[in-house]
């Protein structure tokens, strides 16, 4: 049910397509990614990307034959008119465009968004409706189930552009559906406007910001820095435009910057952005790990070739996950007997695995460090988790985590991407 087009055509050469893109996106403040056989432009968070494939037709000297599209929803109607402005500059010969909303052939902005946009739109809010009288207590809705999943609050729907009740999403809807799309798309006007740049500032808000210092990191710095500039550009682009001003705020002390909106309305706002405040799940095949949605994650490459999925507070101080795992070419994974010497060993039973876990003392650089160790199976799959802290207070926390750690089977797994289709 998603909206977008797609095209194909022919290009002289690859290096005259990446000339002319890397200058457009200059010029229109997007993203550009060059890959071997390709390039994305990037307009806007939420998928928000046109991206471009090629191959020699024949001749490597050319022509060379393309094809591509963009995913219009969930980010918004302007987004579709931005991805259809950007083909229209771009060196592509003999180009057919498949749009499903008319708008190539048309240019009727208002037509686009009455006739697909909101229809769009209004289905969700109808899934919604009918899951609430089906008796789900909470929804995700466009999430993207590659990252983290927020935290469930009963009554509530979960979206890229914030935590709605479910009886407010249907309100809004009811009070009309332009009053809805202002909230749910990120770019629902025909240009970059002010609300394009709050509604930008409130998704980085909402599932980005892990609301940590600037110091901490440069993705801390990086996230803080483009929130603040954008409500501040929205504010100067339309003074009397809704913000979150308190949430503002709050950022501009974690970048230690003095305030500079002026006085104006405030956003109305149930919920105070930032799912990330809370605790967030993780997963790792069909693992599913609770932690602090402020943690930071890598990926620890090892020596051997291996690796391990970790996450920190970034401080040094808290608890240091790491998560690997491991899959039997034949039957089902057992326990190992790695954990039987350790301290306080005991097992809890999962719906479709289980778990043992204990704790032991280590030494680091000289440094006696606390750590708990946990070892999941899931059918075929094993899965090794470590805890670190600097003192024993911490393995009280990670106790508390391991106890919800949960697995999913891959039938789970499939009905949940469907449902986000």
């Amino acid at each position: 049910m998603s909206i977008g087009l797609t095209f194909t055509g022919t290009i002289d050469h690859p290096k005259r397509l990446l000339e002319t893109a890397k200058i457009l996106a200059e010029e229109r403040a997007y993203r550009l990614a060059v890959g071997e056989n390709g390039l994305k432009v990037v307009m806007c968070p939420l998928g928000g990307e046109l991206g471009i494939l090629w191959r020699p037709e024949g001749d490597p000297s050319g022509p060379w034959l393309v094809r591509g599209g963009c995913m219009s929803t969930p980010a918004g109607a302007g987004l579709h008119r931005a991805a259809t402005e950007l083909l229209d500059s771009l060196p592509i010969h003999a180009l057919t465009v498949e749009d499903e909303t008319g708008f190539y052939r048309s240019r009727d902005f208002q037509r686009m968004k009455e006739e697909h946009f909101y229809p769009w739109l209004r289905t969700l809010v109808d899934v919604c409706r009918q899951e609430r009288d089906r008796g789900a207590s909470s929804m995700q809705l466009c999430w993207d189930l590659g990252q983290y999943a927020p935290e469930d609050i009963p009554g509530t729907v979960v979206t890229p552009m914030g935590r709605f009740r479910l009886t407010e999403l249907i309100g809004l809807e009811e009070q009309g559906i332009e009053t809805l799309a202002d909230r749910f798309f990120l770019w629902d006007g025909r240009t970059q406007d002010a609300k394009f740049y709050r509604n930008r500032a409130i998704h980085a808000l909402w599932e980005e910001c892990c609301f940590a210092p600037s110091s901490r990191s440069l993705e801390d710095a990086a996230v803080n820095s483009s929130i603040l500039d954008d409500l501040e550009r929205a504010s100067k682009m339309d003074p009397n435009l809704p913000l979150p001003r308190r949430a503002y705020r709050e950022v501009c002390g974690l970048a230690e910057r003095e305030p500079a909106l002026p006085e104006g309305p405030d956003l109305e706002e149930e919920f105070a952005p930032g799912y990330r405040k809370g605790l967030v799940t993780y997963g790792v095949g069909t693992l599913r790990l609770t932690l602090p949605g402020s943690c930071l994650y890598g990926w620890e490459q090892w020596e051997n070739g291996g690796g391990a999925h970790l996450w920190s507070d970034g401080t040094g101080e808290g608890l240091v996950w790491r998560v690997s795992a491991y899959r039997m070419r034949e039957g089902e994974a057992r326990f190992t007997g790695n954990l039987d010497a350790i301290n306080g060993v005991e097992g809890q039973t999962l719906k479709g695995g289980a778990l043992r876990w204990g704790w032991k003392e280590i030494f680091e650089g000289g440094e006696r460090l606390y750590q708990a160790e946990c070892e999941v199976i899931a059918g075929p799959s094993l899965y090794f988790i470590t805890a670190t802290c600097t003192s024993p207070g911490g393995l009280g926390q990670a106790a508390e985590l391991i106890s919800r750690i949960s697995v999913v089977s891959g039938t789970a797994r499939e009905e949940t991407v469907q449902a986000n289709l």
